[in-house]
């Protein structure tokens, strides 16, 4: 997904030294054209990320984490589309320029860097207590998307994760009459879509918004990697075969879009908006058809821009917004619970899918091999996975950590996030990444063109997987 910032922001650190700090506040200085970053001419150890990272990180703490005081850092801000992103450090690769030295990178396309060679293997240059502290301390799922998928070499280290959550109006649900006690036991163990969707169905018809559930199923790349994604693996479908799979070897795994459990997921989501019982669930009908082309601009205005939705999916900056000054000021009172499950875990064979599952978001820090200075380069990035340094990304920029426990721990001191800390520690949990390969790029557009198809009846279920396990068959094997 694009970059996004949440809501209210403060910060823990003092004042910085223009010393300390070079902090560039745009793209300005750097190339206009997406793709030709240039070399900084700077001595520091540049980091590369997006506007919000470069506006509102305080790097003070990376100093207070042991980082030399000798050491300057300086944060730019690249492009914000995540395409654009991914194209301007290829291109900043293949000219093998040395700036910048870090590079804030997708979960989602880091992995064919990492089988190019294009990055630092983090395994080879840093020490081994080290990459495994790493390891153990961070989301499984974040860690992976940053680990070769042959050797399971570390290659870029955890920054922070995204994911969504179900958001929901709970001013609406009190009127419909649920209480206090629903909504605690859903923030830790979330209801079936079969039961939220009933749910959503009857709160909405007590209530005078427009829209019951809003959620992004429009054909585009969000719908494959992430909406889509996540609703199958909810009934323990997979593109192919389960999580052990998920990062390859391409070409030698099986394609299972036509499997039961993902024909089902199509069902569920026709069910919901349309109401035809064509799943073998009893799902309510309760999303409007406006979502078959709807993204996530169009559910955050519905949902919280409007205040016009009793529940949408979204990602965690919505989080913010809703809980920021100006929003939800009438009234309306914000619950978030983790995704609803489709089976339980125990119900379905894939490996490692069923029960409640969120697509897997967020960015990882590769380094460049052409840096001038590698040791102070590693040296800061070391300096990433420690607590004072996820505070102030957490803080400042907005980014959750990417250690489960620390999501807990310091999410519950923040102004949004603070009332959700657990149940964001449980959703990261339970995030599942898109399948990343290369090939991913062009399998992921034949996936949200024929699931969408499929969702607006041009085509049936069955056929348009058909259709799907074709292609995806045949670029396997490109």
């Amino acid at each position: 997904m694009a970059d996004q910032s949440t809501g209210n922001r403060h910060s823990r650190t003092g004042s910085l030294t223009r010393r300390r700090f070079v902090q560039a506040t745009g793209v300005a200085g750097m190339a206009s054209i997406a793709g030709c970053y240039g070399d900084s001419g700077s001595d520091a150890v540049v980091i590369s990320g997006n506007q919000n990272l470069a506006q509102n990180l305080d790097v003070q703490a990376f100093y207070d984490a042991g980082v030399s005081e000798e050491i300057d850092i300086e944060i730019t801000a690249g492009p914000e589309d995540t395409d654009s992103r991914s194209e301007a450090f290829v291109s900043t690769l293949d000219a093998e320029q040395s700036s910048p030295d870090i590079m804030m990178m997708d979960n989602g396309w880091t992995i064919p860097f990492i089988s190019r060679g294009d990055i630092v293997n983090l395994e080879a240059e840093m020490d081994s207590s080290f990459i495994e502290e790493v390891k153990s301390d961070s989301f499984d799922m974040l860690v992976q998307t940053a680990s070769n998928p042959e050797t399971g070499d570390m290659w870029a280290l955890p920054f922070f994760p995204d994911y969504p959550t179900m958001q929901y109006r709970k001013d609406l649900f009190r009127d419909a009459g649920y209480t206090d006690s629903d909504f605690d036991t859903w923030a830790t163990d979330p209801p079936s879509w079969e039961e939220w969707s009933a749910a959503v169905a009857e709160v909405h018809a007590n209530s005078d918004v427009d829209y019951g559930y809003v959620w992004q199923a429009d054909s585009y790349a969000g719908l494959a990697c992430c909406s889509f994604s996540e609703l199958m693996s909810t009934y323990g479908g997979a593109y192919f075969g389960g999580t052990d799979t998920l990062f390859g070897p391409v070409g030698d795994r099986p394609v299972t879009v036509e499997d039961e459990a993902v024909i089902e997921s199509i069902n569920v989501a026709r069910d919901m908006v349309y109401g035809d019982g064509e799943s073998s669930q009893d799902i309510t009908q309760c999303a409007p058809e406006e979502v078959f082309g709807w993204s996530e601009p169009d559910t955050d205005g519905a949902f919280v821009g409007d205040s016009n939705a009793v529940a949408m999916r979204n990602w965690t900056y919505t989080i913010g917004m809703a809980e920021g000054d100006e929003q939800f000021t009438d009234g309306e009172e914000l619950g978030v619970m983790p995704m609803p499950y489709g089976r339980a875990e125990s119900e379905v064979d894939a490996e490692g899918l069923g029960g409640t599952v969120a697509a897997q978001g967020g960015w990882l820090l590769g380094v460049n091999p052409h840096t001038n200075d590698m040791a102070e380069t590693l040296e800061v990035l070391r300096a990433v996975h420690s607590e004072e340094v996820q505070a102030a990304v957490l803080d400042g920029p907005g980014f959750l950590p990417h250690q489960p426990d620390l999501v807990e721990s310091l999410a519950g001191d923040h102004p949004a996030f603070g009332d959700y800390s657990e149940t964001l520690a449980i959703a990261g949990d339970s995030a599942v990444s898109r399948p990343v390969t290369p090939v991913w790029p062009q399998q992921s557009q034949q996936v949200h063109q024929e699931v969408n198809d499929a969702f607006q009846g041009n085509k049936t279920p069955s056929e348009a997987m058909g259709d799907l396990s074709t292609s995806l068959s045949e670029l396997e094997d490109l």
